[in-house]
């Protein structure tokens, strides 16, 4: 009798590991498909590094100034070892935060999509930091009929933390959002939520998507 419970339920276990399993490997990959899309909307540059061509400098100012294709140009441009083009007017760590936001934001287990609005509310130094120089960015975003969070009005997202004394890049371990209404805390009691839930928590201690 108790080598058949101990089978059922190392069985079970099995079962409960594959789904976890499964879960993972769906929101990897599901994350992975959404983010080629927006790869794939700067297909001019992509093209013209495959071809061993500097992109156009308009190309490169478009999805620059493009807040949801911005991050994805950044990290082609440095992953090809050309990250000296993108235009340096939005190589801002306020610019890498926005786009580092939209990209997570765009994960199908988040918006499923890029926000219809998105506005930076205010600059917090990281909580427990030694200096200044560690930063999150507040933003409120908000998406329009007929997505389903279109209800909710203006939410909070935290973009960070991002060293100000470093080279901005838009990838911060910190990047995450509620979903809680922007006027429901102050600028700083969002990032210190995130911060303790995120940054603090060993579960989620890698880098955004």
């Amino acid at each position: 009798m108790m080598t058949t419970i101990l089978l059922w339920l190392g069985g079970a276990a099995g079962v409960v590991l594959m789904l976890v399993v499964w879960l993972y490997y769906r929101a990897a990959a599901g994350g992975q498909r959404a983010y080629q899309k927006l790869v794939a909307r700067i297909q001019p540059v992509t093209q013209a590094l495959a071809n061993g061509q500097s992109p156009a400098e308009a190309d490169l100012v478009r999805f620059a100034q493009d807040r949801e294709t911005r991050k994805a140009l950044y990290t082609t441009l440095d992953a090809a070892g050309r990250a000296d083009l993108f235009p340096s007017q939005f190589r801002t760590t306020e610019h890498m935060a926005e786009a580092d936001l939209i990209a997570w934001l765009n994960h199908p287990n988040e918006l499923g999509c890029p926000p219809s609005e998105i506005e930076l509310v205010a600059r917090v130094t990281e909580p427990g930091a030694p200096s200044t120089d560690s930063v999150y960015f507040v933003f409120r975003f908000r998406t329009l009929e007929p997505h389903w969070q279109a209800k909710a009005g203006w939410l909070a997202g935290v973009a960070g933390p991002y060293s100000t004394a470093a080279a901005p890049a838009p990838d911060a371990k910190g990047t995450f959002s509620r979903f809680e209404a922007i006027e429901s805390r102050t600028p700083e009691d969002h990032v210190a939520v995130v911060h303790e839930a995120v940054v603090g928590n060993p579960r989620f201690a890698v880098p955004a998507r």
